[in-house]
């Protein structure tokens, strides 16, 4: 098998989607990088729904968790667009180079982007999620 960083978005994804991932490569690095791809793709609301409907699906059916996180999920999608429309860069790396806050110190991120800790709820929730109160990294 090819790491991760061999692996092209397509095929990343396309592996999470069937739910062969491996699910001991499944870190939030790759998270981080299947909601760039998403963001890439999509407009941001296309982005938060693709992003939640494969990773959901793959928490059922590869990880046989009942821990996915609809809010997380989101956060993940829209702290990554955050970024990305503030950076010129071109590819997935670069972006995390840039910002190395997204891969190290992504759960001030979150605190500050809904202004309270979602982390602490890791179950599926109700669909009137409380949207973000902060948006200033």
């Amino acid at each position: 098998m090819n790491t991760t960083n061999e692996m092209t978005d397509r095929e990343l994804l396309k592996q999470i989607e069937n739910c062969t991932f491996p699910p001991e490569l499944f870190t939030h690095e790759i998270m981080l990088r299947m909601s760039w791809i998403l963001n890439q793709k999509y407009d941001l609301e296309t982005a938060i729904k693709k992003n939640c409907e494969i990773k959901e699906n793959y928490f059922i059916n590869a990880l046989h968790s009942n821990k996915f996180n609809i809010t997380l999920t989101k956060a993940y999608t829209e702290i990554t667009r955050h970024f990305m429309e503030n950076s010129s860069v071109k590819t997935f790396d670069k972006l995390l180079k840039e910002f190395p806050r997204l891969q190290y110190n992504f759960k001030d991120l979150v605190k500050t982007h809904f202004g309270y800790n979602i982390l602490k709820i890791h179950r599926k929730e109700e669909p009137n999620i409380p949207r973000p109160i902060l948006f200033t990294f």
